[in-house]
């Protein structure tokens, strides 16, 4: 029978754990200050933005769907169930489609990132470069940042959009609402500036995952085992962190409108 790992050593590696990720995001940053190559930087872009945003539009044009049956069938018992829109527009809008589309971007492109940068930690390409004396950090993780820091506010938005229309869908065609009062209430609580935020927070959180994502493909393990743990590690980090980052911003943004 073997006996657990003692807890101090797991401590003390998820501390150095910790370390070693806050003391990678200020060198991923200057990576990407310092002008990653132009043509993988807007290749990866359109990649993220093109195998996104399909992913993104499924998942909130159901989750918008959801949210209007779900509201309705809270406000019916009180006659207001045709005023369902107005919920899911306002809700979903400021906090949900942001979210659920930067943990797609997260799902589908941050395990890329990680994938392909373990994959060549593993084939010792990074330690190629190194020799070379070029930078891995600009060549690799500059482009994949900035590409993340870009591709994840369209993604937002697409993903408004998306939810916006799933909520339209199943508010007229199963629970018989009027289209043109549908809409009109959808869109009642939402203003300009509630998109623009929508997109500040996708900066932030594709910076964010961008990040993360990178630092766990360049500290992958040996062989295909290392490569399956980074990519792993890197979704699940990824995910912890936008949610708790979308609720920072939220709280910073509108918390004070409460």
């Amino acid at each position: 029978m073997s006996a657990r790992p003692a807890p101090l050593p797991r401590l003390a590696a998820a501390v150095a754990d910790l370390t070693g990720a806050a003391a990678f995001w200020p060198r991923a940053a200057l990576a990407t200050l310092r002008g990653p190559p132009l043509l993988d930087t807007a290749l990866l872009t359109l990649r993220l933005v093109v195998t996104s945003v399909p992913v993104v539009f499924v998942v909130t044009f159901f989750s918008g769907a959801m949210l209007t049956v779900q509201a309705a069938a809270s406000l019916s018992p009180f006659g207001g169930g045709a005023l369902a829109g107005i919920a899911v527009g306002f809700g979903g809008v400021r906090e949900v489609f942001p979210l659920l589309a930067a943990a797609s971007v997260a799902a589908r492109s941050g395990a890329e990132i990680a994938s392909q940068l373990a994959t060549m930690k593993a084939t010792r390409q990074t330690d190629a470069l190194e020799v070379m004396g070029l930078d891995p950090l600009r060549l690799l993780v500059g482009p994949r940042m900035v590409a993340a820091v870009l591709g994840t506010p369209v993604c937002v938005l697409v993903g408004c959009a998306a939810g916006m229309l799933g909520a339209q869908a199943i508010g007229v065609w199963q629970l018989g609402l009027d289209r043109g009062a549908m809409w009109n209430n959808l869109w009642s609580g939402v203003v300009a500036a509630d998109l623009v935020v929508g997109a500040v927070k996708g900066v932030v959180l594709g910076f964010m995952l961008g990040a993360i994502s990178a630092r766990e493909g360049l500290a992958a393990g040996p062989g295909a085992r290392g490569v399956g743990r980074a990519t792993n590690r890197a979704v699940i980090r990824a995910l912890v962190a936008v949610s708790a980052a979308s609720l920072a911003l939220s709280s910073a943004i509108y918390g004070r409108l409460a």
